[in-house]
């Protein structure tokens, strides 16, 4: 069923799953993803709480230290593709079980490494397996959520990524008061790992995503399962009926890899290029401020290495808030203007790095960094998972990921490599707020040309 096979049928699937009331049903699939979205923030959060723990030990220089930010970039950018074209092909459910299954196995490796190069390495594996749960959790969580909460609940997810952070710099604060540092670190890894396992417990009972089962031509999979939704959160709401769901004609057409990259590329350049650039940009700032304050921030302004985890902590309690701002926004003044916005003042945050001459002031610039970042960073996961088909979805979204991971791999090196040539802060901020800019001009033509999404189904989202 591809090309001139396609067929063209009639499904009320997607309304009637839209038109649901929220209930406890949702709130079970929201928590089963998010959770395990927080956790794997957690384990990728950590190494801006343990790098300077790391440097002490092993004494590595900034530019090996910032390679531990762009060897787990190029990790995603990888699991991202890969495991975005498998979960299009062989569902959501099968790949975020797989990838939750072998980032936790890689990063139990991580924690029984005895020098920077193996450290690495390992991280790579792991990072494969995250950047595999973007685009299968990603696609999943929008399937699921009514078209009316949408948005609001997928930036409310998204936003658990900083309490997931806000986790790691605790756990390494804990583990720092009971034992050494060179134990401590590996501490944290490993408690990261049995957390993981709970993730993959309170998973294996979530169903298949029936919009996915639906464009794969398995009706009667996805029936049965808005079915069984629908009678429990007619249990759950004391409702004897719901409103009726008028059918929609959809187009079921299955693709190879080489046909689905081509429609991707073909029919939807200008969304892969949105993507692409708003996660360059937000990549940049998030990765790169974290591993510049970690290896050159906070070194250059004295401050005590124990003390990072803190200060780190209360960048994600920032990062946390600017989640929140975006889940405010996309749902009641739409995603396209809280694009413009928040994306519009990235270079305004780089510049806050204009103000550091002590550990305060660097705090005072990482929070800066850290609140507008994920603003941004949480509206464009808003977007760029709902522009694509379904049946092409988790590969758009590794694709934007790929593109965009490449702003993350070149950040921290730039950086730390401005720096080093410089000894100049202020060059730092000139030369990121330059480099993070393409998101902002990005985001400026998706609302002058592009489709809101705000209060819309997936299916109007992309209709020729």
């Amino acid at each position: 069923m591809n090309g001139a096979n396609a067929r063209v049928i009639k499904s009320d699937i997607g309304p009637r799953l839209d038109r649901l009331p929220w209930s406890g049903w949702h709130t079970k699939v929201v928590f089963a993803l998010g959770f395990a979205w927080l956790l794997d923030s957690l384990e990728a959060s950590i190494i801006g709480s343990v790098l300077g723990i790391l440097k002490k030990l092993w004494q590595f220089t900034p530019l090996q230290g910032s390679l531990t930010v762009s060897v787990w970039l190029i990790g995603i950018m990888v699991g991202a593709v890969v495991f975005g074209y498998l979960a299009d092909k062989y569902g959501r459910k099968p790949m975020f079980i797989i990838t939750l299954l072998w980032y936790a196995l890689a990063t139990v490796a991580c924690a029984f490494s005895e020098n920077i190069w193996v450290f690495i390495s390992l991280r790579f594996l792991a990072a494969v397996g995250i950047g595999g749960e973007y685009a299968a959790i990603s696609s999943a969580v929008v399937e699921f959520i009514p078209r009316k909460s949408r948005g609001k609940i997928d930036a409310f997810i998204m936003s658990l990524w900083p309490v997931g952070a806000i986790a790691s710099a605790l756990l390494v604060m804990f583990a720092l008061k009971l034992f050494s540092p060179d134990i401590a670190w590996r501490f944290g890894f490993l408690l990261a790992v049995g957390l993981a396992f709970f993730a993959l417990y309170i998973r294996k009972n979530l169903p298949e995503s029936p919009r996915w089962l639906m464009d794969r031509g398995r009706i009667e999979e996805a029936n049965q399962i808005v079915e069984e939704a629908e009678r429990e959160v007619m249990r759950r709401k004391g409702l004897k009926e719901l409103p009726h769901a008028e059918p929609i004609t959809i187009r079921l057409e299955v693709h190879n890899v080489w046909q689905q990259t081509k429609e991707l590329f073909t029919k939807y350049p200008g969304r892969v290029a949105l993507g692409a650039f708003m996660n360059f940009s937000q990549v940049a700032l998030g990765y790169g401020s974290i591993a510049y304050a970690a290896i050159v921030l906070f070194p250059s302004t004295k401050t005590p290495p124990e003390v990072v985890p803190f200060y780190m902590m209360i960048a994600f309690v920032c990062a946390f808030l600017g989640g929140m701002t975006s889940m405010v926004m996309v749902d009641t003044i739409g995603r396209k203007v809280t694009g413009v916005i928040s994306y519009g003042c990235y270079p305004l945050a780089a510049l806050s790095m204009l103000i550091v001459d002590s550990p305060t002031t660097a705090l005072i610039s990482l929070c800066i960094m850290q609140y507008v970042y994920t603003w941004g960073w949480v509206t464009e996961y808003v977007i760029k998972s709902e522009i694509f088909p379904t049946r092409i979805r988790a590969a758009g979204i590794g694709w934007c990921t790929f593109f965009g991971r490449l702003g993350g791999v070149i950040a921290p090196p730039l950086l730390a490599g401005v720096y080093q040539a410089t000894k100049s802060l202020a060059d730092v901020a000139y030369v990121l707020a330059i480099f993070i800019s393409g998101g902002f001009v990005a985001a400026c033509f998706w609302a002058a040309k592009g489709v809101e999404g705000k209060h819309k189904s997936l299916e109007d989202m992309v209709k020729s």
